[in-house]
């Protein structure tokens, strides 16, 4: 009868001691498995949102150029900053609309084309943590209606410069910071430079 004895009570305590700990240990591998995992995500995802954001504000800032219609003789681009660094920066260009570059674009008695300019402005809202376009059509003979619209940029931001890099206030350095889309934690930090000049 001996060989058909059960396991005693404090056999089974044993094993179950020792099955608790192995289900334990990878519950907690598990664990740190997808915590790793949920990290990667908001990285990759912060990441993305701050190349997607790079690419707006310098898709924005390479559009600017003089407003030579109201200021025939300027060479000013940017209005602000222009020294330094500023979260907020603001610069002319052609009007997307009629009187800019909806044809037929206005000319002079010379013929020479002379577009409505508007005065783009990017603004970093650290509440929000967005940043906001807002477009001001400079009124002239051409575009005598005012117009201004506000829109939001990127969202997502935790920080926008803009830095004059250069004497002739020609060059640009663009850095921001994003988090991902769900959750705060993630941040990017990315830096650009952007050239911005004309020939006549």
């Amino acid at each position: 009868m001996r060989h058909l004895r059960g396991f005693t009570t404090v056999e089974l305590l044993i094993s179950m001691s020792i099955m608790g700990i192995v289900l334990g240990l990878a519950i907690v591998e598990f664990a740190m498995v997808f915590n790793h995992n949920s990290l990667m995500q908001a990285n990759l995802s912060a990441d993305q949102n701050a190349r997607i954001v790079m690419a707006k504000v310098t898709n924005e800032l390479r559009q600017g150029m003089p407003d030579l219609t109201d200021f025939p003789t300027s060479t000013t681009i940017v209005t602000s900053p222009l020294s330094g660094s500023a979260s907020t920066v603001s610069f002319y260009r052609v009007h997307n609309g009629p009187g800019g570059l909806y044809t037929p674009v206005p000319t002079d008695v010379n013929n020479n084309p002379v577009p409505c300019y508007d005065l783009v402005t990017l603004a970093y809202d650290n509440v929000a943590h967005t940043i906001t376009k807002t477009v001001d059509l400079q009124t002239n003979s051409n575009c005598s209606t005012a117009s201004t619209t506000t829109s939001v940029l990127a969202r997502n931001v935790m920080g926008f410069t803009v830095t004059v890099a250069s004497a002739n206030g020609m060059l640009f350095d663009v850095d921001l910071q994003t988090v991902a889309s769900k959750g705060n934690y993630g941040i990017y930090d990315l830096n650009s430079q952007v050239a911005m000049g004309y020939t006549q």
